[in-house]
């Protein structure tokens, strides 16, 4: 294979590499949530932390629910 190819195959891979990413990025900023908040969690009737929404507008559940949705385990400081 000569170092034309070899060179072809590269940016083609690199194209291919950037693609995806974009894609990607395009998907995850599509789930954010937007627009107006309730203030109020839909899970446990709470208020959503002013910073939370600060951060993501739209969003209907607090910090704690959001954890326990998503399976992430906050360590006790006990």
């Amino acid at each position: 294979m000569s170092e034309t190819q070899i060179d072809g195959l590269a940016d083609s891979a690199h194209e291919a590499s950037a693609r995806d990413l974009h894609m990607a990025i395009q998907d995850v900023l599509g789930a954010l949530p937007s627009g107006a908040s309730p203030g109020q969690c839909q899970d446990c009737g709470g208020q959503i932390e002013p910073l939370r929404l600060d951060l993501l507008p739209g969003t209907s559940q607090c910090a704690a629910c959001a954890r326990r949705r998503a399976g992430i385990v906050t360590p006790s400081l006990n």
